[in-house]
């Protein structure tokens, strides 16, 4: 799996042939295939916008994980 910079959407579901794909701040991790031949800019994981849309990613997930928990109440 790449991580790719969708050319317009910045957020939502992209529905393509071999799946759907979750879009983050404009990013998209797709495998190789699939982002090539939709023409979606492949953005390294090295860059600082790449590592920054995986830790919007990773904090957002976690969010709705402590939002979906129960609460401790006495």
């Amino acid at each position: 799996m790449a991580m790719f910079q969708h050319p317009h959407l910045t957020r939502g579901v992209v529905m393509t042939p071999k799946g759907a794909f979750v879009i983050i701040r404009g990013f998209v991790s797709a495998p190789d295939e699939v982002g090539d031949s939709m023409g979606w800019r492949r953005v390294d994981d090295e860059s600082p916008v790449a590592s920054q849309a995986q830790l919007a990613s990773v904090r957002s997930s976690a969010m709705r994980t402590e939002a979906m928990a129960p609460l401790n109440r006495q």
